[in-house]
């Protein structure tokens, strides 16, 4: 595929033309914002705020250092988390949309209730919402899907470091390996049994994980209605109370 043909399709993933070019540059090799507007011919009074753009993309980081030092994010891991909050502005604008079109024609507003029935959107879901948290998370596990440990874990550890408060709640069959692992960058309670689970995010929003057996959830609710999110909550404190420390 020709340089321009790759600079097509990575506009058609939402980036601008400039965005493209510097991109492409950085997948070839990291650089000051000077190295990268000559190999991206992007002119330098334009670089930072194209650079900027593509870091809140989280396609691209920076160094710490001066000058600073831009390089790409691994393509599968840039793309994968680009990717999700593509489709989450893409969820919160056709929600905004569904919303301001009901409301136009007088038609009372519907509550945020979604159903979730794949186990790539829940983990896409679950994700999202990790991210997107600033103050507290409250995990409540019956069992531990595959996916905690490749794509949460990492998630819950960035948290930790920003000292967002993350309490997990699992069942006493977990295996102290896990244990360990969760210790370390939460708050871990145990008890006997659950009854279901779920990720409550800041108290603003909800994911109730629905049956699954063997690590799988196939089915979720997820909610931002103030009633479903304030019953959870009180719920997982009801349960925290009555477990213990592993």
């Amino acid at each position: 595929m020709s340089e321009g043909e790759v600079l097509r399709v990575l506009r058609g993933c939402g980036l601008t033309e400039t965005e493209a070019k510097v991109y492409l540059a950085l997948i070839r090799g990291k650089g000051d914002a000077k190295e990268i507007s000559v190999r991206s011919k992007v002119p330098y009074s334009k670089i930072h705020t194209v650079l900027s753009g593509l870091l809140e993309k989280a396609l691209i980081v920076a160094s710490s250092e001066r000058p600073v030092v831009y390089s790409a994010r691994s393509i599968g891991e840039g793309l994968g988390e680009y990717k999700i909050k593509v489709q989450k502005d893409i969820e919160e604008a056709f929600r905004r949309a569904e919303h301001a079109l009901m409301e136009m024609q007088g038609e009372p507003e519907k509550s945020d209730i979604w159903i979730i029935k794949s186990g790539e959107e829940i983990l896409s879901k679950a994700y999202h919402m990790l991210r997107e948290t600033r103050k507290g998370v409250k995990l409540a596990l019956p069992v531990l899907p595959e996916w905690l440990s490749e794509k949460i874990l990492p998630v819950l550890m960035k948290l930790r470091a920003r000292e967002v408060e993350v309490n997990v709640l699992i069942t006493k069959e977990v295996d102290e390996g896990m244990i360990n692992k969760l210790s370390g960058i939460s708050t871990v309670r145990r008890r006997d049994k659950m009854f279901g689970g779920g990720l409550i995010v800041d108290d603003v929003e909800v994911m109730l994980f629905i049956g699954g057996s063997e690590g799988a959830m196939g089915t979720a609710i997820w909610a931002s209605h103030p009633g479903l999110v304030q019953l959870a909550s009180a719920y997982f404190d009801f349960l925290w109370a009555g477990s213990e420390a592993p």
